[in-house]
């Protein structure tokens, strides 16, 4: 590097009448161009001489607020927004909500340099936030809006998060479609220091927006509660949020039951028909049985696939059995009119005339006192 000087100096002309020699002058500049090259702040001493105070470390102002032993209270809550869905088939459930999350940290109380400002906003990360996950979630949880936190002059911190995801949760449906449901959601620490935090549910915060609804159910309430540590560990404490649902039946009312009722009537019409006319009455049999068996496949979609019997396949296994009777009792009668005569077979049509409406109601009223109890 080259540095030229050039200035007019009445100090360096012969005539001058100052008491610095030229060599004092000398070395005054000779010294401002060591300090300048050489010094801390120098061209060439700034790279190895600068003593600043190194960074910061990358966590520096995140202070967890346990310190010292110090437990500190989480209080959370879950808003629902709506539901997309309630799949019965896949025991689960889609649901938008809110997630608000409180807790004092007594690190930020009184704010910073003695703020008096009576609430601050940071950013996530800028401060220390619980780490919470979704335990019964299908996939891992992506929040569609992570909040800001909001912390009060006091210490206490807000922030809300907002989610939509699908969630597992156990389904009974032997009363299907007249059943009720218990939908949960259920939290538990995910922070690996998590021993230091105690969960508490926030019912203030908990509960539904007034426009939330979810198709085919009707919501009959919700509750928020904390189960304790089985074996005194705190980090298995869990969150639990629940939603009471019960199933608007009126489609399967109409569109399941009434048909399936009609067909296994329309199937005893043959108890009416002559036997002078035996073909009309087996044809008819016939044609009902293969109706039934084509409307069952309609309606397979629209049920639950569980290894156990519904009410509803109780009722479908019931109609079929009784058309399929009701073929057998035709059998039976166009055998007794052949072998023994019109006369026991007239009776025995007659019978059939009123015991297999009788026994049906019967059966149904009893299949539903047992299985809706």
């Amino acid at each position: 590097m080259l540095v030229w000087f050039d200035w007019n100096d009445p100090l360096w002309s012969t005539g001058g009448g100052s008491g610095m020699t030229k060599f004092s002058r000398l070395g005054v500049v000779l010294g401002s161009l060591a300090l300048f090259f050489l010094g801390p702040s120098g061209v060439l001493g700034g790279a190895e001489g600068k003593v600043d105070k190194p960074p910061p470390p990358i966590e520096e102002g995140i202070r967890w607020p346990g310190e010292a032993g110090k437990r500190i209270s989480v209080m959370v809550g879950i808003t629902i927004i709506d539901f997309a869905r309630i799949s019965p088939q896949d025991e689960a459930f889609e649901m938008a909500g809110y997630l608000d999350l409180a807790w004092i940290d007594p690190t930020l109380a009184g704010g910073e340099g003695g703020s008096k400002k009576p609430r601050r906003r940071f950013r996530k990360g800028d401060i220390w936030s619980p780490e919470l996950e979704f335990v019964n979630a299908a996939e891992q949880v992506a929040a569609e809006r992570e909040g800001d936190l909001y912390v009060e002059r006091d210490g206490r911190v807000a922030q809300r998060v907002r989610f939509s995801h699908v969630f597992r949760s156990p389904l009974y449906l032997k009363r299907f479609p007249f059943d009720r449901q218990t939908l949960r959601i259920t939290l538990s620490p995910f922070d690996p220091v998590a021993k230091d935090i105690d969960l508490v549910a926030d019912l203030r915060a908990s509960g539904k927006l007034a426009g939330a609804s979810v198709p085919d159910w009707r919501i009959d309430g919700e509750s928020a509660r904390v189960t304790p540590p089985e074996d005194g560990d705190p980090s298995d404490q869990e969150f639990v949020f629940e939603v009471k649902v019960s199933r608007r039946s009126t489609f399967y009312v109409w569109r399941v039951f009434l048909p399936l009722a009609l067909l296994v009537v329309a199937s005893w019409s043959v108890f009416w028909i002559d036997e002078s006319v035996a073909p009309a009455k087996f044809a008819t049999a016939v044609t009902v049985l293969v109706s039934l068996v084509a409307f069952s496949y309609t309606i397979d979609f629209s049920l639950p696939k569980v290894p156990y019997l519904t009410f509803t396949d109780a009722f479908s296994l019931t109609v079929f059995l009784y058309v399929l009777s009701a073929i057998f009792a035709v059998t039976a009668i166009h055998f007794t009119h052949t072998k023994l005569g019109p006369e026991p077979a007239e009776r025995l049509q007659r019978l059939a005339r009123w015991v297999f409406p009788t026994s049906f109601v019967m059966v149904v009223a009893i299949l539903t006192a047992v299985s809706l109890a």
